[in-house]
């Protein structure tokens, strides 16, 4: 994912730290130092209430990806793949791989991540009631209300929220229909978010500025509920269209040793953007979008080859694939165009054009996958 940076993997994870969080643990580290300990715990130096602030940042960062590992741990024990848990301003996410989920799976992944904040703000209340170092209080005494509000906000029946996730799953056990489970379960997530936001109100008649923090959270997560609803409708759409109703094979095939310079004047009407690239021995593509502007004396000294991407490396399609496995690896690649494989046979290529325009028919006009429109059946 663009803006992370990885730190580390563990248990076959990848833990990502988007740049939002650079910004919310200063914002966070300042807010707790000069406001909320200097409020609860008086007496102190500036320093120990940074130390302070600073410390229940890392570990209140400890808690998210915990409350993620925990979704991504009760995932595992049910076969399914997780790839990474990427840690935001708002909090983690955890990129599941498989999104077709049973309703019982979805429903124990979704309710692992409140329940271990639960016990994590048990323990931290603990610690806060029963040591006698102030320093440790006040941590402690910051961490348990946290992690249990973490809890609690996770447990609101409202998409993309953990409880919004048990919810659709209890929803899709019962309808048998996960499009309607959605729309049903992101319907109570905007209905929370409008809430969410409308509490800022409140703040302000109150002269209180923290309110705005609830209409930021209020309006990412109605955005985030419209975007997951129509990702299932998406979904829905291209997974019923196999990849190879459409793969084309009119690409012209470039001899890898041509100077690109000759390729340039042999081309120079072509309307094509992409080539096949290849002989016996080298098979690649050139796509000219991501050709950076050269001299005509470079021009001149590299090769076709050399500019063009290998088949090697690229995560090609399979022939099983359907336009929805396309649309994702379009996504994370930023590729215009796939190679489809059989093994090790090329079979030909699908473009992020036509998987985009076979989308839109098929949502504007009910065509399915046999290229006829649903309404006639």
């Amino acid at each position: 994912m663009r803006g992370t940076l990885k730190l580390f993997r563990i248990f076959g994870i990848d833990v990502q730290l988007h740049f939002s969080w650079w910004f919310v643990f200063a914002i966070l580290a300042w807010s707790l130092s000069t406001s909320f300990f200097p409020h609860y715990f008086p007496g102190s130096d500036t320093t120990a209430y940074w130390t302070m602030g600073i410390v229940s940042v890392f570990f209140l960062f400890l808690s998210v990806l915990l409350h993620e590992f925990s979704h991504s741990l009760v995932a595992k024990t049910q076969k399914i793949e997780v790839e990474n848990i990427t840690l935001f301003f708002f909090g983690g996410v955890a990129g599941i791989n498989d999104e077709d989920l049973k309703p019982l799976p979805e429903f124990m992944m979704a309710v692992a991540g409140p329940l271990f904040s639960l016990a994590l703000a048990g323990i931290f209340f603990l610690i806060y009631k029963l040591n006698g170092h102030a320093f440790l209080t006040a941590i402690t005494f910051y961490l348990y209300q946290l992690n249990l509000v973490l809890a609690l906000f996770n447990l609101v029946p409202g998409y993309p929220l953990d409880g919004g996730r048990a919810f659709r799953a209890v929803l899709n056990g019962y309808y048998h229909d996960l499009k309607k489970s959605t729309k049903i379960a992101v319907l109570g997530g905007r209905i929370f978010a409008l809430l969410l936001a409308s509490a800022v109100i409140l703040y302000l008649i109150h002269g209180s500025g923290g309110g705005l923090w609830f209409i930021f959270l209020g309006g990412f997560l109605y955005f985030i509920a419209g975007v997951s609803y129509e990702q299932v409708i998406l979904k829905e759409a291209l997974n019923q269209i196999p990849i190879m109703n459409l793969l084309t094979k009119d690409y012209l095939k470039i001899e890898p040793t041509l100077r690109f310079s000759q390729f340039l004047d042999q081309h120079l009407d072509s309307d094509q953007d992409i080539f096949l690239v290849g002989n016996s021995h080298f098979s690649g593509i050139l796509d000219l979008k991501r050709v950076e502007s050269m001299p005509a004396k470079v021009q001149k000294l590299l090769t076709v080859k050399q500019v063009a991407v290998p088949l090697s490396e690229i995560n090609s399609l399979q022939k099983k694939d359907t336009a929805y496995t396309a649309y994702k690896k379009f996504a994370e690649q930023n590729l215009e165009i796939f190679p489809v494989m059989e093994k090790t046979k090329l079979l030909g290529f699908v473009t992020r054009r036509k998987v985009m325009h076979r989308l839109v028919w098929s949502l504007k006009y009910h065509i399915g996958a046999d290229g006829e429109s649903k309404k006639k059946k």
